[in-house]
């Protein structure tokens, strides 16, 4: 059975990516025969595999195997790198645009294409409810990284089944696309299962910890706080004892995890490379002769009491009793323990939701809501410091406990995929990259500006399409 269920898995994954490039792409392909397609669907197994053909787009380096994950920390104020996207002198031509562009769509295409299949499917209507719920979550999840990446984009809602729909199709406005985010989070999270039988399957807490996401985008305040509310409610999650834990094997997809990327060592494809990044090359691993990966600026190791106990997780000056080269700081989040060789690959499992980030969501939507922090504030923070090892904070006014917060997420989550689109949604990201460049010596400083806030929509579809419009501050011929 798992056999034929691996086969389904590989076979939907191979329709749903040959059925849906993006959009615009699409207009020089011939879509796949209708019947494979419908095939697919025939049985729950079927649309089971589709589903999860839906997932598989995560783990790609697009997603969070590599390059959005490194994209997320390169030029902020957790990253001593000043080169790749850490010197913003982005351009509208570069393949990473096109290339996370093409992801993007191929993965709300697939969703859109099992969403339309599993509603007119026959077979058992309390699976087949399931099974929408999932691929509805992840469409919005989808879109949800388009938002932060490029404002308002193509709002595509049904299957593709003739050119003649994308073709010339403008972008959304990002108030339609958020409302539809908002929506769709809303409506799924009232039928996705509080725990899944399939486990790091979306669940009714996956869902709750993005839509408080969006609310904390939208500055709605009251409502952020509210759905974390939703997510403590179900008393379902909690803080492991020790930070560590969050990152061991050992302990993968238990109490703090609500939504995490699974990965296996054994298929490089589809595999965590953050030690590739961030950890020493093989000679460098043998002989600790220096440094390979990224490192952090001295001001963020300052931003840590010297016995919080994410520190000493987190970053280091030094290993194995030596120090690094040039004396930079190692981030070694993901780093073996264990004494085991790096390796270019690895099959921890990315943790994109986790309890600890509802509980700051929560303080810092209530700081906003009410003008000041309240105490259910103070016991969210504290909470997550007392984890940490470090004193409580109170009698914090409004802007203090602000301050606080967005210092108490780098801490807690640095290098999880968040602090770029904190500094965004804050409206500070410009602010900040113009003082660590100073520190690390980048040019960053000098080319940022606020049209760094998005990306760049790719050269090659706005030459595809007429009708798409580049975001401000960034150069583009449409031919």
């Amino acid at each position: 059975m798992k056999r034929i269920m691996k086969k389904l898995k590989i076979m939907a994954l191979c329709i749903l990516t040959a059925t849906c490039s993006s959009c615009l792409d699409m207009l020089d392909k011939t879509p796949i025969s209708q019947l494979s397609v419908g095939k697919l669907f025939e049985t729950a197994d079927g649309a089971e595999a589709a589903v999860s053909g839906c997932y598989s787009f995560l783990n790609g380096t697009g997603y969070y195997s590599q390059d959005r994950w490194c994209f997320a920390f390169e030029g902020t104020d957790i990253s001593g790198s000043a080169g790749g996207s850490a010197n913003y002198q982005w351009t509208s031509g570069e393949n990473r645009w096109s290339d996370w562009w093409l992801t993007t769509y191929q993965a709300i295409g697939a969703c859109n294409t099992t969403i339309s299949r599993i509603k007119q499917s026959t077979f058992d209507e309390t699976r087949r409810t399931s099974l929408l719920a999932e691929a509805r979550f992840l469409r919005a999840f989808y879109y949800y990284h388009a938002l932060t990446y490029w404002g308002g984009v193509p709002l595509l809602k049904d299957e593709i089944t003739s050119l003649d729909q994308v073709k010339n199709i403008k972008r959304a406005t990002r108030e339609e696309l958020s409302n539809f985010i908002i929506d769709e989070l809303t409506e799924v999270s009232d039928i996705l299962e509080k725990s899944p039988a399939i486990v790091a399957r979306a669940s009714k807490g996956t869902a709750l910890t993005l839509l408080a996401k969006m609310y904390l985008l939208q500055e709605q305040w009251e409502n952020a706080a509210k759905t974390c509310e939703q997510i403590m409610g179900l008393n379902k999650y909690k803080l492991f004892d020790n930070y560590s834990d969050i990152f061991s094997q050992a302990f993968e997809n238990q109490q703090e995890h609500i939504f995490s990327i699974q990965f296996n060592a054994d298929y490089t494809d589809f595999s965590a490379r953050m030690l590739w990044y961030l950890g020493p090359s093989k000679e460098e691993w043998d002989k600790f002769n220096g440094l390979g990966g990224s490192s952090a600026p001295t001001s963020f190791y300052d931003k840590y009491d010297e016995w919080d106990l994410r520190l000493e997780h987190n970053l280091a000056k030094t290993w194995r009793g030596q120090a690094f080269k040039d004396s930079r700081i190692a981030i070694i989040k993901y780093w073996d323990r264990t004494g085991k060789q790096m390796l270019d690959h690895d099959g921890l499992n990315f943790p994109v939701f986790r309890y600890a980030d509802v509980l700051l969501m929560y303080a810092e939507a209530l700081n906003e809501w009410k003008g000041a922090p309240t105490q259910e504030a103070y016991d969210a923070i504290n909470e997550i410091r007392e984890r940490a090892g470090v004193d409580e904070i109170e009698e914090l006014d409004y802007k203090q406990f602000q301050s606080l917060i967005r210092d108490e997420r780098a801490r807690e989550l640095c290098y999880e995929g968040h602090r770029r689109f904190d500094l965004v949604r804050w409206g500070i990201l410009v602010e900040t990259v113009k003082r660590i460049s100073k520190e690390i010596n980048s040019k960053g400083g000098e080319y940022i500006s606020e049209a760094h806030n998005l990306c760049p929509i790719p050269q090659t579809e706005i030459i595809k399409n007429s009708n798409l419009e580049q975001n401000p501050g960034y150069e583009t011929t449409k031919k």
